[in-house]
């Protein structure tokens, strides 16, 4: 069994589980000769509460991630063609796919006896909008090994540092779950220049996921406007649906009435003809019994 395998079977344990079934499995693999494969293991740690709900999903609505992962990619090609018709109808099915797979993911929670807290459903959402808006994201979500929440703005990567346990997901460099061996000069917390360049940088960081968030917003708000006007539309064609059948009938109608004056005439001129008939039935029939009477 390799590391990948054993810690995708270890995070899909409940987390209350996890410890105790990680350290019997680092026992079996010392016990088969693989010391390696024993330290690796019992160096799991485990899961956060949303980190876990994110891996039952990877092994059980796998399909469903995918799905997710593909939007995505649509979501960002939309974005950097301009393309805002494209981006309403995508931003309203992502978050239809959103919702589901959160709610999704509450239920299996749920099942394995670990019900989520509204928190660790906020974080669940936060990192499948990171699997959304960044593919490297998107890698760790599938691996069925997450560890923690993730977070991502679509304008950089998201941090992976020491999200995903075990060996890197196809496509997401190796060093991106690792923190980096030495701070960098400019940022060193004892001098006075990387206070500022700390600073500058939260403040850059902070200004452009305002930016993100500005343009989300725009994009749902426009998204809605988009899904009344054809409301509105759809509505005003019922109404001139409805106008036409009223129209129709109306016609029908006064076509009945012509119809049904005409049929009274009739009758009325029949009764006339049904009188007279009878009248002249009568008198010949007296003139025939008077011509009887006289033979």
């Amino acid at each position: 069994m390799t590391l990948e395998e054993a810690a995708r079977q270890l995070y899909a344990l409940p987390p209350q589980q996890f410890t105790a079934a990680r350290d019997a499995r680092a026992a079996e693999a010392k016990e088969a000769g693989d010391a390696a494969l024993a330290t690796s293991v019992r160096s799991l740690r485990r899961a956060s509460a949303s980190a876990w709900a994110v891996d039952l999903l990877a092994g059980e609505a796998a399909d469903d991630l995918a799905a997710l992962v593909e939007l995505g990619d649509r979501f960002r090609s939309a974005q950097s063609e301009g393309d805002r018709a494209a981006l309403s109808g995508l931003t309203r099915e992502r978050k239809e796919a959103l919702r589901g797979l959160v709610s999704r993911a509450g239920a299996l929670a749920s099942d394995a006896g670990h019900p989520l807290s509204a928190a660790a459903l906020a974080e669940v959402d936060q990192t499948l909008r990171a699997a959304v808006a960044d593919p490297t994201a998107a890698a760790a979500v599938r691996s069925g090994r997450l560890v923690r929440a993730l977070a991502a703005d679509g304008l950089e990567e998201a941090d992976l540092t020491d999200a995903v346990a075990g060996p890197a997901p196809e496509g997401v460099a190796p060093a991106r779950l690792r923190a980096a061996d030495a701070p960098d000069a400019e940022a060193d917390p004892g001098s006075a220049g990387g206070s500022r360049s700390r600073t500058r940088e939260a403040a850059r960081r902070a200004a452009e996921q305002a930016a993100v968030e500005a343009e989300r917003e725009a994009v749902e708000a426009e998204a809605a406007l988009a899904e009344v006007d054809e409301r509105t539309a759809q509505l005003a064609r019922d109404r001139d649906d409805v106008l036409e059948q009223l129209r129709r009938l109306r016609e029908e109608f006064s076509e009945a009435e012509r119809r049904s004056g005409e049929l009274d005439d009739r009758e009325k001129f029949l009764v006339r003809e049904r009188r007279r008939a009878a009248a002249d039935a009568g008198a010949a029939r007296q003139a025939a019994e008077r011509a009887r009477a006289r033979t």
